[in-house]
């Protein structure tokens, strides 16, 4: 949906407003000055919020404020939709907050969902629909939950990284738009399809050190482990600091458009001048750690090639990334499971440690990364990028300390009861929105609606701290 905004600057109001029905759908004023803590209470916000909603909508909409939350000298309202009495997924939420003096001072909605016109006919009749009890029963019986160790997503450079452990939903709380933890509301069978159930590979870690900061250990690293010579390649070497603290080395070797900054040559890998020779029509692609020496990426690229007679060969480039695999993990018996990512031209690699059993995921990996991710061209058998994402040193906690599942599914089920609830599921390629009735965790409540980006391999949304019972919510 195309939008119109006034530019928001620091210290100004705001609005957006859609273009084509001139609904509002985001309200940003500049808090009163001055103003002495007189938050309204939690029962009056709810009923400022309910009367400015409905005044947004009119009759017909009815709205019932939920959550309210008190975050940087603002009190939100977390407004949800319901119809036939029965909540809408929070697709349809909007929030209502107010300052230190009382004032409204936001409102937003997601998309114009606030204002769209739900017919109560067209959604399943909420009757005949099986007990709270009895969904409780079948959810706990469907087993939800599986037991992770979690990494931090930053992880700082050449630190001990301390895992935790918990109980996420399998298959992600979020699925498309609907969630993974929801159950159909009269057969008691999740509505979402479990997903392809992963590979478990086994395989003896060889325990090399795979390390370079100088040119010499980044030339022999290219040439043992990716059987690569860089020749007589022109060769850059530059520096990156982030923000977080951390520092990354890039080695880049070949030719490049005129003018290519060595800075900007890891953004124009594959792109080759004009007038070079086949052979010179390389690129590789180091970056390591900067403190450590720690390999974190490789990428080949060459120039392309007449494909039409080219073969791809599934089976010769699951044995070339699992030679790859074995020459990345620790020394010793390794578990990993695998996800083999679906395309034409190359096979992808996922691989996560399993360690006792339980798999390794870093909060924020997405479905096609692992904490070791190998790229192959099916129609070279040549692998053209590896990623490691695995720390060298990491701290899990004792799993004897942890909660058993059932008291787990117990804690969650007291934080977020399960709730009858509207959950609509869109067809990507018509556009077609079903509705399905289903009782699923009442997360929604603290959680935004936002399906950006990427999908995530996990989702961490809604977990329980497997050491505390904690259920943790984040937006």
């Amino acid at each position: 949906m195309n939008e119109r905004s006034t530019e928001q600057i620091r210290g100004e109001d705001s609005a957006i407003f859609d273009p084509a029905t001139g609904h509002l759908l985001r309200l940003e004023l500049v808090p009163a000055n001055g103003a002495k803590p007189a938050f309204p209470t939690e029962q009056q916000a709810k009923t400022r919020a309910e009367n400015f909603i409905a005044g947004l909508v009119g009759a017909g909409n009815a709205y019932q404020a939920r959550a309210v939350t008190e975050d940087e000298g603002r009190l939100t309202v977390r407004m949800v939709r319901k119809v036939n009495n029965v909540v809408l997924d929070d697709a349809y939420d909007s929030f209502v907050s107010f300052d230190a003096s009382g004032r409204l001072v936001g409102f937003s909605t997601l998309d114009g969902r606030l204002y769209e016109a739900v017919n109560p006919a067209a959604l399943p009749a909420p009757k005949s629909v099986i007990s709270a009890a009895q969904a409780v029963a079948n959810w706990k019986a469907q087993r939800p939950l599986e037991l992770v160790y979690l990494l931090p997503d930053e992880q700082g450079q050449g630190k001990q990284v301390a895992a935790s452990l918990a109980y996420i939903v399998k298959d992600g709380i979020i699925s498309q738009e609907y969630t993974g933890s929801a159950l159909d509301a009269f057969s008691g069978k999740r509505l979402a399809a479990p997903a392809t159930q992963a590979q478990i590979l086994n395989v003896t870690g060889t325990g090399e050190n795979w390390r370079a900061l100088t040119e010499s250990e980044a030339r022999n690293l290219l040439r043992i482990l990716f059987k690569l010579e860089s020749g007589t390649l022109p060769l850059a070497v530059f520096e990156e600091t982030y923000d977080d603290g951390q520092a990354r080395r890039f080695f880049v070797w070949g030719y490049f458009q005129e003018g290519v900054a060595d800075s900007d040559k890891k953004y124009q890998l594959g792109n080759f001048p004009e007038g070079i020779s086949q052979g010179q029509s390389q690129h590789m692609m180091l970056e390591i750690d900067a403190g450590t020496g720690r390999l974190i990426r490789f990428v080949y690229k060459q120039a392309e090639e007449q494909w039409s007679t080219a073969k791809t060969d599934k089976s010769r480039d699951r044995k070339e990334a699992e030679g790859v695999l074995k020459r990345l993990v620790p020394s010793g018996s390794q578990q990993l499971r695998i996800t083999d990512i679906d395309h034409d031209k190359y096979t992808v690699i996922a691989a996560d440690p399993l360690v006792g059993g339980i798999p390794v995921y870093r909060i924020g990996q997405m479905a096609e990364e692992g904490m070791y991710t190998i790229t192959v061209n099916s129609w070279t058998g040549k692998v053209e990028e590896v990623s490691v994402n695995r720390p060298d040193h990491i701290v899990f906690p004792d799993r004897a300390k942890a909660l058993h599942e059932q008291q787990a599914m117990e804690r969650l089920l007291q934080a977020l009861p399960l709730e009858l609830t509207y959950i609509h599921q869109k067809d990507w390629e018509t556009g077609a929105i079903t509705w399905k009735l289903g009782y699923d965790l009442s997360f929604r409540q603290t959680r935004s609606h936002c399906f950006c980006g990427g999908e995530a391999k996990i989702d961490t949304t809604v977990y329980v701290d497997a050491l505390t019972g904690q259920t943790i919510v984040k937006e």
